[in-house]
């Protein structure tokens, strides 16, 4: 996470426009795959240049992904041939964005974020822009890691989304990204059930590192949901003349979506607070408990040790120093006050 941040020291004191990549993919990963389609037709296939798209005259909705954006030249390319603004080339390579609107000339241009788990199992980011023009869609994806899978299942198997325009493609995309947010929320409620029950049984200073990163992890992902709120919110309200009226209402369920998931991510947030509250509790119980048990055998062995005190004190004249009896005498008593102190403390309820 914080790495994202460090790169932005690479855009410092640049003039507006400049492209300079600053995520983490790889610049031999990267694909141009252009679908086009309507309620008779579905072709997708992989092209080398954006100037197909253009070539395509057929009474279409068209949709270039391009997959990977590290190859800034490739991209600048791409963004030269469709028209696409410098400002918002900029901010296709700047991944620090975070998700909006901007209505430009000609399109209508859109940053969100999908979030996923990496290999290690921690939250991670994707920036996937978007670029609506009248017949067309742009996606700009920074790995290949298929987050538009089930946007092309939908395409093959039903005629729905192929009988309306590009901006019901968008709104089909937008929703799909959200909806992951759902899967990844799934993960991490069952990770928090997974806490509790260590917390219940055996806490230990793992389940307190878990907690904390769970945490860390439910700001990250705050971070993400309230930009997309606001995305979303616009959408919504119709703010954009390339978005069709019979299009906002789909866009106010994905607005009702990403409050529910924000809603969602507040009540984690309060668990996971009670839950380091129990932790910090049971350590503290466990705390009381070690000095209970050792506050009583003090209690206990005070008097035994005074005793001893007493009579190893090197006095020429005592009374019970000749006595037959003293060794045995002493250890009975001795005795007695143990089974006395005993006793009184389980009665008091310290046993």
């Amino acid at each position: 996470m914080l790495s994202k941040v460090k790169n932005l020291s690479a855009t410092a004191n640049k003039p507006p426009g400049s492209l300079i990549y600053t995520g983490k993919g790889e610049k031999q990963n990267q694909k141009l795959v252009l679908t086009v389609y309507n309620d008779e037709i579905l072709e997708r296939k992989e092209i080398k240049s954006a100037k197909e798209l253009l070539d395509e005259n057929r009474n279409v909705v068209k949709w270039l992904d391009v997959i990977g954006i590290a190859n800034t030249e490739t991209v600048f390319e791409i963004c030269r041939t469709l028209g696409i603004h410098a400002l918002a080339q900029e901010d296709i390579l700047n991944t620090s964005q975070n998700p909006k609107a901007e209505e430009y000339d000609n399109f209508l241009f859109m940053v969100t974020k999908n979030i996923f788990f990496d290999e290690s199992g921690a939250l991670d980011t994707e920036q996937i822009c978007l670029v609506l023009f009248e017949d067309s869609v742009i996606t700009f994806q920074e790995y290949d890691n298929d987050s538009f899978q089930f946007i092309h299942q939908r395409l093959e198997e039903g005629k729905t989304l192929r009988k309306n325009g590009s901006d019901d493609l968008v709104y089909a995309l937008i929703d799909s990204i959200v909806d992951n947010y759902f899967i990844v929320l799934e993960t991490i409620g069952e990770e928090i059930d997974e806490i509790e029950d260590q917390l219940l049984e055996k806490p230990e200073k793992e389940v307190l590192n878990r907690i904390y990163h769970l945490k860390r992890e439910l700001i990250f992902f705050r971070n993400i949901l309230w930009p997309t709120r606001n995305l979303a919110s616009e959408l919504a309200r119709g703010e954009f003349e390339a978005i069709d009226q019979k299009t906002i209402i789909y866009f106010r369920d994905v607005y009702d979506h990403v409050i529910q998931m924000i809603d969602i991510v507040e009540t984690y947030r309060d668990i996971c607070s009670g839950m380091l509250d129990t932790y910090l509790s049971s350590i503290g119980y466990k705390t009381n408990e070690v000095m209970k048990i050792l506050t009583v055998f003090s209690t206990i062995f005070i008097p035994l040790t005074f005793l001893a005190g007493v009579y190893g004190m090197n006095f020429k004249y005592f009374p019970e120093i000749d006595w037959r009896f003293g060794y045995f005498g002493f250890w009975g008593v001795s005795a007695l006050i143990t089974i006395f102190m005993l006793r009184f403390l389980r009665k008091k309820g310290w046993l």
